[in-house]
């Protein structure tokens, strides 16, 4: 083999290592979000946790069915404090940032701003994220 060839074949290998690690990173992020949505389903994660409720103490099925209202209630709780505590985060850090901004920044921030609350109405409708991501 001449030198060119040993190059050629070397820049393809690189280039193909490039890609599989590209590859790999996107498809890493896609089901990493989808597996973070499904597990914050509200449907899901009570299920979950009245099914390791039942298998770990052994639930009667009496027991189990006056619980299942019990965790549907705590889901609910758990969602709405979720989402105050994301929208009060949020706001917070938005304050700080606007601190750092000129007038004219800040103008253009009240919308970005408006933007955000928007997308956290459309994404956790009457408080709960949709149910399919």
């Amino acid at each position: 083999m001449n030198r060119m060839s040993k190059w050629k074949i070397s820049l393809y290998l690189v280039a193909l290592f490039l890609a599989g690690v590209v590859t790999g990173g996107v498809l890493t992020q896609q089901i990493g979000r989808r597996m973070m949505m499904k597990a914050m389903q509200q449907d899901v994660m009570a299920d979950h946790w009245r099914h390791d409720l039942e298998t770990r103490l052994s639930l009667t099925p009496d027991q189990s069915q006056k619980i299942a209202p019990i965790i549907a209630d705590g889901m609910d709780m758990f969602r709405s404090v979720l989402l105050d505590q994301m929208q009060s985060a949020l706001s917070n850090c938005n304050v700080q940032i606007a601190a750092e901004l000129t007038p004219e920044q800040r103008t253009k921030f009240a919308e970005i701003e408006r933007e955000q609350q928007e997308f956290i109405r459309s994404r956790f409708k009457n408080g709960k994220p949709p149910d399919n991501p």
